[in-house]
């Protein structure tokens, strides 16, 4: 097979396999936010979402759309909740369809992350939570995002370092005993696991001559006996230590975290919502300028 060819087709095959990936689950298999809403999978997931909280206090009349919100428009869901006002997007919409049916979302729409049908600057914030590392080809995923926001595009997902630390390759280990996983770099779709370099991100948003990156570290525990226990149980105790214990190790620099959130602005925020980021756990990156394009616009 010549080289052009499979590259040309890969994408394809890619986004093939992850359609009907995400299209063949019965509407019972609703996710935990709907049907169990009190169980640890709800709590892990609304951690993560709860980051995006301090952009939504501080625009509350913006926009905001999802992508790769395939998982019954949850993302969405949980932004309607704190009084955001978002458009649930998916490559597939029938689950997007099921999620409006039932009243969980107010709109939704098909759309290919690499080729984004709304024009340029069209919404306020887009938010790709677990989704980015579906994606065939992500940073073409990423100039689009850019591309239809004013504000922001917020990432949250798994996140990868240049060198990882030895108690990293451990932890491989130990997740494909415990879940009984094949493989720690592919999903069961067949996609590859295409994990965020906050570096790469920064990079990208140099070239484009943008300002400022903020980052949060996050760490999570799954295991798939446990996530339908409800809170305050032994369940939910050994998920508290093993995230605890993580963000520990962290701390102490034998550890990378697992997750992170990432808001690439493109417009440079007030200096009261860099404290109230800060204030919740994030790093300003101020990203280097370049000095033979001072003054003019940013290239995207």
């Amino acid at each position: 097979m010549k080289w052009g060819h499979m590259r040309h087709n890969e994408p394809e095959w890619s986004y093939a396999r992850h359609y009907h990936h995400t299209s063949d689950l019965s509407e019972e298999e609703l996710p935990s936010c709907y049907s169990r809403p009190d169980s640890i999978d709800a709590w892990r997931h609304e951690r993560m979402q709860k980051t995006v909280v301090p952009l939504v206090k501080a625009y509350p009349k913006a926009t905001w759309m999802t992508i790769g919100d395939g998982s019954y428009g949850s993302d969405a869901y949980f932004l309607r909740g704190i009084g955001a006002d978002v458009l649930a997007t998916n490559l597939n919409e029938e689950r997007l369809k099921i999620a409006m049916k039932k009243g969980f979302i107010d709109k939704f729409k098909a759309e290919n992350a690499e080729k984004i049908s709304f024009p340029d600057n069209s919404f306020d914030f887009v938010l790709c939570k677990e989704a980015y590392h579906h994606f065939p080809r992500p940073p073409m995923a990423f100039y689009e995002m850019l591309r239809v926001v004013r504000r922001a595009v917020i990432l949250i997902e798994p996140q990868e370092t240049c060198k990882k630390k030895i108690l990293g390759y451990a932890k491989d280990i130990l997740k494909m005993i415990l879940r009984r996983d094949k493989s720690t770099v592919f999903e069961p779709s067949g996609n590859h696991i295409f994990r965020v370099n906050i570096r790469e991100i920064e990079k990208m948003m140099t070239s484009l001559n943008y300002e400022i990156v903020s980052i949060k570290g996050l760490n999570d525990f799954y295991h798939p006996r446990l996530s339908k226990a409800k809170l305050a149980t032994l369940p939910f105790s050994i998920t508290e230590f093993g995230i605890g214990l993580q963000n520990i190790l962290c701390k102490l620099k034998m550890l990378d975290y697992g997750l992170a959130t990432i808001i690439a602005f493109k417009q440079v925020p007030a200096n009261e919502l860099k404290i109230e980021l800060r204030r919740n756990g994030f790093r300003i990156l101020n990203l280097p300028r370049n000095p033979y394009i001072q003054g003019k616009d940013n290239i995207a």
